[in-house]
C-alpha cells in the first residue's frame, strides 16, 4: 500500500516549533501533529525526515550540526537531528 502525502501539509507546525523552540526534532513535530492538532503523520513515518528537508528547502527551518536520541517509545533511541529557525546572515 503506497500513501502519497505532500510535505508541506506540516509546515505550519513545523514553523510553530521554529519560533517557539530555540531547536527541536521530529519527536517535538509528532507530538504537536498527533497531540495538539490531531493531524495524521506521513505514511510511512521515514517520510518525516522529507518532510523536514522540504521545510528546509523553502527556508522555513535550517539543520543543526547535534543529535540527540529519540525519546520516542519504540524507536529503539535512533538519533534525532536537531532543526531551528534559520539564522540571519
Amino acid at each position: 500500500m503506497k500513501t502519497i502525502s505532500k510535505t508541506n501539509d506540516w509546515f505550519v507546525e513545523i514553523g510553530w516549533l521554529a519560533d517557539n523552540f530555540k531547536k527541536f526534532t521530529v519527536d517535538e513535530l509528532r507530538i504537536l501533529v498527533i497531540g495538539a492538532n490531531n493531524k495524521p503523520m506521513p505514511e510511512p513515518a521515514s517520510n518525516l525526515g522529507n518532510v523536514l528537508r522540504s521545510a528546509q528547502k523553502e527556508g522555513i527551518i535550517e539543520p543543526l550540526p547535534e543529535y540527540t536520541k529519540s525519546k520516542w517509545r519504540g524507536s529503539s533511541r535512533v538519533p534525532r537531528q536537531y532543526w531551528q529557525r534559520p539564522r540571519i546572515r
